[in-house]
């Protein structure tokens, strides 16, 4: 009896200190489409994800943000970006709708090399995400 007691707090330890696996939103991610809305072949926003922290690009300044993660339930918070003007309208509309999404996202599905990062009934597929690794093979 008491042999099994110590087996099993071993192997409780050994759980509790082994390294925590990465979450399927870790990585570097290009954005393809905000809302729906597919970005121009020469735009580029894009941002990794580290754990809790999330750092990148909005296309016109950088930005981090907070991740929390819970089954296929994210939240994505304290978005603070280093403020820079726009090089063109069209890159601070996106900024714009980036920024307006962030804070909506709720849930998550991974498909191979792309996220979805979705938000609530208004606003479904708040960012498709690709692998920057694999972007060029999902463009050819």
């Amino acid at each position: 009896m008491q042999s099994r007691m110590i087996l099993a707090l071993v192997a409780t330890a050994a759980t509790a200190c082994a390294p925590a696996t990465p979450s399927e939103l870790e990585g570097d991610w290009l954005v393809q489409q905000i809302a729906g809305a597919s970005l121009n072949a020469d735009e580029r926003i894009y941002f990794s994800i580290d754990g809790e922290t999330m750092r990148g690009f909005t296309g016109c300044n950088e930005f981090t943000a907070s991740v929390t993660q819970f089954s296929n339930t994210v939240s994505i918070s304290n978005v603070t970006e280093i403020d820079a003007a726009c090089a063109s309208e069209a890159a601070a509309t996106n900024e714009a709708r980036l920024l307006g999404v962030l804070p909506s996202v709720t849930r998550f599905a991974r498909h191979g090399a792309s996220l979805q990062l979705l938000g609530d009934r208004a606003l479904p597929d708040a960012l498709v995400l690709a692998r920057t690794d694999s972007f060029a093979e999902l463009t050819e």
